[in-house]
């Protein structure tokens, strides 16, 4: 368990105090791919370094296990570090070195005897895929193989946890999916638990089961991450949902003057978000048939979060008031998110 307890961080900047870390409270499970998630200067990677401490906090205890990180002096930090794996959007392998060197780097300084060193990054190397490549510098990978280095000398002394500070964000789409694949192996065949800060909904979306959504500092909205998809509270959670859909798109069209020519003044235009069971029905079949009312679908979208089905309808209904309202009203007892759009 990793706990964050009022977590507040200051930097003094050209005289002026910016408060980066506001009265951050957090809880990470065991086990866990926990997702933090904010725009730049959000303070999620300010954030990430303190749990490490590798950025002391001005206010608050960083927990790991039963230790207070923030109450150890710096001999059994060390130690504890080692115990604490990190990966960055920019890889930060040493270029004269090759990929067996650049994973040995921190086998070295536990002082475990060299044949056993050779045998622990074969068995990395493995791991990631990159047996082949062992001789190989990084000026001769590609992203991604350098991120599947990176990932391999961070897991060189056995860590409980993974921070990945924007891990993917240097990547092409198809090398990210790759690179998700690969932690989400690691945290089923490790028990590992994961950090990963991004700005990217889709990275969340794919591989975290839980996430915090940061804003100036401060977290504004928390939880599974299935439930910020299918109910976001926040503004900035949803501002955020609309970068990994084309939601964005339909709004903009929603909102031209003309550009529905076929949608009366007056009449609503209904948002429906499928949840659970919800998403196998065909529940515009049905108030068709049972309440004669005739539904234009505007979008439709049907994503997976983790596996779970999440389904998004924009519709314009026409028919009789009340047989519309009837229709709306059994949608929603149907277990459907029905709110209006325009």
């Amino acid at each position: 368990m990793i706990k964050l307890e009022h977590i507040s961080k200051t930097f003094i900047q050209k005289k002026r105090r910016v408060e980066a870390l506001k009265d951050v409270n957090i809880e990470i499970k065991d086990g866990e791919i926990f997702g933090i998630i904010g725009f730049s200067g959000a303070g999620k990677s300010t954030l990430v370094r303190c749990i490490n401490l590798l950025e002391r906090p001005s206010e608050g205890r960083v927990i790991i296990g039963d230790t207070d990180l923030t109450s150890l002096e710096d001999s059994k930090l060390r130690k504890i570090r080692q115990r604490i794996g990190m990966i960055f959007q920019h890889f930060n392998l040493m270029p004269s070195r090759t990929v067996f060197e650049n994973i040995d780097l921190p086998l070295k300084r536990t002082g475990m005897e060299k044949k056993e060193r050779v045998k622990k990054i074969e068995s990395l190397l493995e791991m990631v895929d990159l047996s082949d490549r062992r001789d190989a510098y990084p000026s001769q990978l590609s992203g991604g193989q350098k991120q599947r280095v990176a990932i391999a000398r961070a897991l060189a002394c056995d860590p409980d946890v993974l921070l990945c500070d924007e891990a993917t964000s240097a990547l092409d789409p198809q090398t990210t999916e790759q690179i998700i694949n690969l932690l989400k192996d690691l945290n089923k065949k490790l028990n590992l638990t994961i950090v990963v800060i991004t700005h990217q909904m889709s990275v969340v979306k794919d591989l975290c089961d839980r996430a915090a959504v940061m804003e100036n500092g401060s977290v504004v909205e928390c939880g599974n991450v299935y439930d910020l998809f299918a109910d976001p509270k926040a503004p900035l959670t949803k501002r955020f949902l609309d970068t990994a859909s084309n939601i964005k798109s339909f709004m903009e069209i929603l909102h031209q003057k003309g550009s529905l020519a076929d949608i009366k003044e007056g009449t609503n235009i209904w948002s429906l978000t499928y949840t659970g069971e919800s998403t196998g029905e065909d529940l515009m079949t049905q108030i068709c048939d049972i309440y004669k009312v005739r539904v234009n679908i505007l979008y439709a979208n049907i994503d997976y979060i983790k596996g779970v089905p999440l389904g998004h309808l924009a519709v314009h209904l026409t028919g009789e008031t009340s047989k519309i309202e009837d229709a709306v009203a059994y949608i929603k007892g149907k277990g459907v998110k029905v709110e209006i759009l325009k």
